[in-house]
């Protein structure tokens, strides 16, 4: 016997509702997001480096061979972005850079220096440290306030834990005795917990909000992800 349509239907809403807590793909999605920000801080520095020495001894003619040395580096690092896109999303990407050993120097420069996608890729990992910044900073604290108001009910009566909020803009203060995050916005500025009452709304407030950033940020990470892929396919 056919099961009804609306049984269906509902079981299809909730599923894409809350299915995202038990999928393993939301998870490696908040991880690739959350391996911006280290991967970020480091090919900012390396080619922040790079173009800042390769652009100040252009005069000295040492700076062209450095820059193309930088779009060479970038050449070889997407393979790295390759490597992340198969083993934790299991998206298919591959990246063949230009082989050194194949090439004599100077036309292994002129291969990479007139390849647009290198141009692409090095500003790919510049904005990555950005992306990055942005992304680890949203995963922390939404996933930090959601839990600690999930948790309300059992901690606000323990001493050293307090709850606090203000009705207008201003800072929101969670205490969790080591743990003190402040938060500086009005939209769960009137979440204070006193009592249990509070604490209950308080934690499904939590709940929510938890159960939003693990869609948004699964979304946010699927979407890197191909964005990406496009990039690094050829």
């Amino acid at each position: 016997m056919a099961e009804p349509a609306t049984a269906t239907r509902s079981r299809s809403v909730s599923g894409r509702v809350f299915g995202v807590v038990t999928d393993g793909g939301t998870y490696r999605h908040i991880a690739y997001l959350l391996l911006r920000f280290p991967l970020g801080v480091a090919y900012f520095t390396a080619f922040v480096t790079g173009v800042a020495l390769g652009v100040a001894l252009v005069p000295l003619a040492v700076g062209v061979p450095i820059l193309a040395a930088v779009l060479g580096l970038a050449d070889h690092v997407a393979l790295v972005e390759a490597a992340l896109l198969r083993r934790l999303l299991g998206r298919e990407a591959t990246w063949e850079p230009a082989d050194l050993s194949k090439l004599p120097v100077w036309p292994y420069f002129k291969t990479v220096g007139t390849d647009p996608r290198c141009y692409l890729l090095v500003a790919f990992f510049l904005a990555t440290f950005f992306v990055g910044t942005f992304a680890f900073v949203a995963v922390t604290v939404a996933f930090t306030v959601a839990l600690a108001y999930l948790l309300a009910p059992l901690l606000f009566w323990l001493p050293g834990v307090t709850y606090g909020g203000a009705g207008t803009v201003g800072d929101v203060a969670v205490d969790l005795g080591p743990v003190d995050l402040t938060v500086t916005a009005d939209a769960v500025g009137f979440v204070a917990v006193d009592t249990l009452p509070e604490a209950l709304v308080a934690s499904l407030f939590g709940a929510v909000l938890g159960l939003v950033a693990l869609h948004v940020f699964n979304a946010a990470g699927r979407v890197h992800g191909a964005v990406t892929q496009t990039l690094l396919t050829r």
